[in-house]
């Protein structure tokens, strides 16, 4: 099984050597690597070249292939180039500031080949707060065991709902190259751009796909001051409705409105933590209490549903 790994750099000088480090001491390798720099400001692109220089024994049976873009536009757009280039069967994303466990490839070959797995959620550790995602006890009726550390998920569309079940988050996600066919990430929607990019993977999947979920800490995601989401707001407006919910409002599609009413819960959650002043969490409220309440209904009536 070909493996390709994509990853999008920008302005990550101070993590990508443990990045590739971490692919090029995996005990199975992948068979490509494609990263784009969007465009970096700092050092990133020098520090990437050198880091792939120190480990070039580790990479002689590795395709590596490096895109200079020459103007920022965004991680999502960045991820769609690397889909064009991967010439693997499986895909998955790494971003620049994370590393794979050393078994993480390995063991993610070995599943997908006896289990006939098409879509692979994978478990992972922040650092440094050691915390492990998913807490799969939430929605563990709706998983199907096959050993104690990996499951089928049978409704995929309707298990993505749930606010614990993290795909898309920290890229932790291993897919068949032939389902990326006719999708993209929103370049424009950057908040939840993962959980909506995978949720449209699954809604375009054929009946017969199997997704799974492996319960163990395969990727190590570092919780980085001034990423996305833990960006500050001075004022409650600069927090726009998010892309991923604006394209459902008004559909009557139950997992449509099961995702809607889970990423409102994210976002308010988002800003009750990130806006400056009691004062501007109110007027938030008050300017999206109409979208917040029908949507938390969904969430609401989610739990009643299989």
């Amino acid at each position: 099984m070909e493996h390709t790994v994509i990853i999008p750099l920008y302005n990550k000088e101070a993590y990508i050597y443990d990045t590739i480090r971490s692919l090029a001491f995996q005990d199975k390798k992948a068979s490509q690597i494609i990263v784009i720099d969007d465009f970096s400001t700092d050092r990133s692109l020098i520090y990437l070249k050198d880091s792939l220089s120190f480990f070039a024994p580790q990479f002689l049976q590795t395709d590596i292939k490096i895109i200079e873009l020459e103007e920022n536009k965004g991680s999502g757009n960045a991820r769609n180039i690397g889909i064009e280039l991967a010439t693997g069967d499986f895909v998955s994303f790494l971003d620049a500031e994370d590393c794979y466990t050393s078994s993480c490839l390995s063991d993610v070959n070995l599943i997908i080949e006896q289990e006939n797995i098409d879509v692979l959620i994978l478990g992972i550790v922040l650092v440094p707060s050691d915390d492990y995602l998913p807490n799969i006890k939430s929605f563990e009726r709706e998983l199907v065991p096959l050993s104690d550390e990996l499951f089928l998920v049978p409704n995929a569309l309707h298990t993505i709902s749930s606010p614990d079940f993290i795909m898309g988050v920290g890229s932790n996600v291993v897919i068949r190259k032939q389902y990326l066919k006719e999708i993209c990430y929103e370049i424009n929607d950057f908040l939840n751009e993962g959980i909506d990019f995978w949720y449209h993977v699954l809604k375009n999947l054929p009946q017969s796909a199997r997704v799974g979920l492996l319960n163990k800490a395969c990727i190590e995601v570092r919780e980085i001051e001034g990423s996305l989401s833990r960006s500050s707001y001075a004022n409650w407006a600069a927090l726009e409705i998010p892309i991923s919910i604006k394209r459902y409002m008004g559909s009557s599609n139950r997992y449509d409105q099961q995702l809607m009413g889970m990423l409102s819960q994210r976002w308010l959650k988002h800003a009750m933590e990130r806006l400056p002043s009691w004062q501007q969490k109110a007027l938030f409220i008050l300017n999206h209490l109409e979208i917040l309440i029908k949507n938390g209904y969904y969430l609401k009536k989610r739990s009643k549903q299989k």
